[in-house]
């Protein structure tokens, strides 16, 4: 899957056999995982931007404007989809932004593969940022469902609240709905953990004679 099973496995976590410390840290296309991590971020930006400050700005601009002459039964209907397209402006700016400017900035910094695994695995790691993620990915899903655009950034919006809280409150003094099936003490420190290994693994298999007898 474009070398994108592990990361699958890890954000989605609906196979429990397949959510092992060498998944977590297995990392095949770091490049594309990071692209997927910045288009989350642009679209919970936007949402939020478009949603909770240019969306009532721009409806209390439009009632402003609206004169009791202009009034038609009509009216807050008309208003409702305009700023409903706006929100929707947002959110296509923010899929459409996301792959770019981390396009960019991996070519800015110039960022190798090895530096991009890192990073990769550093964000795999972040289980608050993963609940973020997670929460603004399906509570999205569900809004666009219900009522598309507007739907999707107020499902964004309600699942980046619903994070806060899970990490602040439920987190710390509840029972949490989100849990990592890989417990922090099992995982690998680094990316470069896990290569050895398997590296390790391999030139046992090419130098074992009993191996090489299965083979």
């Amino acid at each position: 899957m474009l070398g994108l099973d592990e990361w699958f496995y890890n954000f989605t976590q609906f196979i429990y056999d397949l959510s092992t410390p060498e998944s977590l840290a297995t990392i095949k296309a770091p490049y594309t995982e990071m692209c997927i991590y910045g288009t989350f971020k642009c679209v919970e930006i936007s949402s939020v931007v478009g949603g909770l400050i240019v969306h009532p700005i721009y409806r209390f601009y439009l009632w402003k404007k609206t004169t009791p002459e202009t009034m038609t039964s009509n009216t807050s209907k008309i208003i409702r989809n305009k700023c409903r397209k706006l929100n929707g402006r947002f959110l296509l700016g923010g899929l459409f932004m996301g792959p770019l400017l981390t396009l960019a900035y991996q070519a800015g910094t110039r960022m190798s593969e090895s530096e991009a695994k890192d990073f990769c695995y550093k964000v795999r790691c972040d289980t608050d940022g993963l609940v973020q993620d997670r929460c603004a990915v399906t509570l999205g899903l569900v809004g666009w469902y219900w009522k598309r655009f507007q739907g999707a950034v107020d499902g964004v919006n309600i699942g980046l609240l619903y994070s806060l809280i899970h990490n602040y409150l439920i987190k710390e003094y509840g029972s949490p709905l989100f849990k990592d099936r890989v417990p922090v003490d099992k995982k690998y420190a680094s990316v470069k953990d896990i290569e050895e290994k398997n590296t390790a693994f391999k030139k046992f298999i090419s130098t074992n004679d009993h191996w090489k007898e299965i083979k």
